[in-house]
């Protein structure tokens, strides 16, 4: 599990930062739950978006490549 760290923090951070995006901490109008659960979709979906980046990369670097698939460097 240590090596998930950094992918499973930056998931975390995009679930969050994409539920403040969407405004889900505006708990003073309480008939809007369906924008809420609108919210926490995207939110899930960003933060597996983001963490399957992560780990997409880490998987690259353990490979030994950079990911860069352009042939002139």
């Amino acid at each position: 599990m240590r090596g998930h760290e950094v992918p499973l923090w930056s998931g975390i951070a995009a679930f969050f930062g994409s539920l403040l995006a969407v405004g889900i901490f505006d708990v003073i109008n309480p008939g809007q739950a369906w924008e809420y659960l609108g919210a926490l979709i995207v939110a899930f979906i960003t933060a597996g978006s983001v963490y399957a980046k992560q780990r997409l990369d880490e998987a690259k670097k353990a490979e030994g490549t950079s990911g860069d698939t352009s042939t002139t460097k």
